[in-house]
């Protein structure tokens, strides 16, 4: 029997990113067919605006334009299902309904929602687009580590900071100043709290560390500082040090196979690859017991870079609807969830921190004393601000012994790795 080589695509939000993902498949279908022998066609795009879209040449070569979403649920034709709509209500209420296999980019609806969405699911969910644009890392867990007990993940995973703080180092400016700028080239939103307060670095480390868990990590078991309070003087004093400030989202297994899942800023020696990783790249490091560190860098947002993701995934998912109409590879990839992992509070984990506030009514000598019984390196004061380093301490520790003296909302702590 002569299996099917075209497959009809239906996609589901037509943004930015819905745009590139139907530009990518009519104007790459002769790449792809070449490769793989395989066709993709657009049937159907759904978008609640769909009729402010106006003089789209690549709009205008798709058969159904739909502000139904029903129209997507109940074609039989439909092969391939693209989700790109962003939010959570409507993505969700496709995917749960949806008997198609589907391709998602999106990380907030997969971090929050995994357990609910492969439960007793039959078709398959792809979502490589949701972790690092383009970058294929999670394709590289889910098979090529297979063998690997992954011990630990970390990366830079938010264009947005990235690209703040590396304005911030180079140029020697601002935080507000950076940001504005960010937001005028588009890399930054009008508000930036998802971006600049961790969160979504933190749903892209919740997909990458139940894969390597082999367990669906729960968003609020996640540890998260963002970079909304970071300084210039930050900046400067870790530059007098030799080292880069980056926002590192990192899970990590201790001896006892305990995990630690946390997004926070991050002091790197030069000599760590992530300190050279600039602007709106991304880069992920993982280190296996077999494989050893390997690392992954690219562009890790934008229409472009994550339309190729998302096409790639639907080709994956067209090649194994040739082989069989079963999921082939589990979604998260894993068959049993490890039901004992520990996921720890990173609070209460010692590591080595760099500690930045301002006091009202102390002086530097007031908090040296109060952080007496603590590993104390370096302290010194600086237009204002007291700046510590603090070894072989956790956070719990750190704002309880501050706390002994003054009660004080903007504390600035960064891990030193």
């Amino acid at each position: 029997m002569v299996k099917k080589k075209e497959f009809k695509v239906a996609v589901a939000g037509y943004g930015n990113v819905g745009r590139d993902t139907v530009k990518t498949i009519i104007e790459n279908n002769s790449i792809i067919k070449n490769r793989t022998g395989i066709k993709l066609t657009v049937k159907t795009i759904f978008s609640r605006n769909i009729n402010k879209v106006k003089d789209d040449k690549f709009l205008d070569k798709v058969e159904i334009k739909t502000k139904d979403l029903n129209d997507i649920l109940n074609d039989d034709e439909i092969d391939i299902v693209i989700e790109v709509l962003g939010g959570m209500d409507t993505a969700k209420e496709l995917l749960m309904k949806v008997k198609k296999p589907v391709v998602t980019a999106n990380k907030a609806l997969l971090a929050n929602c995994f357990g609910d969405l492969i439960k007793d699911r039959k078709t398959d969910i792809a979502f490589e687009a949701s972790v690092a644009g383009a970058i294929p890392i999670i394709k590289t867990m889910k098979e090529s580590l297979v063998s690997d007990r992954m011990e630990n993940v970390y990366g830079i995973l938010n264009g947005t900071c990235n690209y703040i703080l590396t304005n911030m180092t180079k140029n020697n400016l601002n935080f507000n100043d950076v940001l504005k700028d960010a937001q005028e080239k588009g890399y930054a939103e009008a508000d930036p709290t998802f971006d600049i307060d961790g969160i979504d670095t933190a749903h892209k480390l919740c997909i990458l560390s139940s894969i390597a868990f082999c367990n669906v990590i729960s968003f609020d078991k996640i540890f998260i500082k963002g970079i909304r309070n970071i300084i210039l003087d930050d900046i400067v004093f870790a530059s007098e040090l030799g080292l880069t400030i980056k926002l590192i989202a990192e899970a990590s297994l201790d001896e006892n196979d305990n995990a630690y899942i946390y997004v926070i800023p991050t002091l790197l020696n030069d000599n760590n690859m992530l300190s050279k990783v600039d602007y709106v790249f991304n880069a992920i490091a993982i280190v296996g017991d077999r494989s050893g560190d390997t690392v992954f860098y690219g562009s890790g947002a934008g229409g472009r870079p994550t339309s190729s993701a998302i096409v790639s995934d639907a080709v994956t998912l067209a090649r194994n609807l040739l082989i069989t109409d079963e999921i082939r590879i589990p979604i998260l990839g894993f068959v049993n969830e490890k039901k004992e992992l520990k996921v720890k509070d990173f609070k209460d984990k010692n590591e080595t921190f760099y500690v930045r506030f301002k006091s009202k009514n102390n002086n530097l000598l007031a908090f040296n004393e109060a952080f007496y019984d603590l590993n104390i390196e370096k302290s010194l004061e600086r237009n204002g601000n007291f700046m510590f380093i603090l070894k072989d301490v956790n956070i719990n520790s750190i704002i309880e012994s501050i706390e002994k003296i003054e009660k004080i909302d903007d504390i600035f702590i960064a891990k030193i790795k």
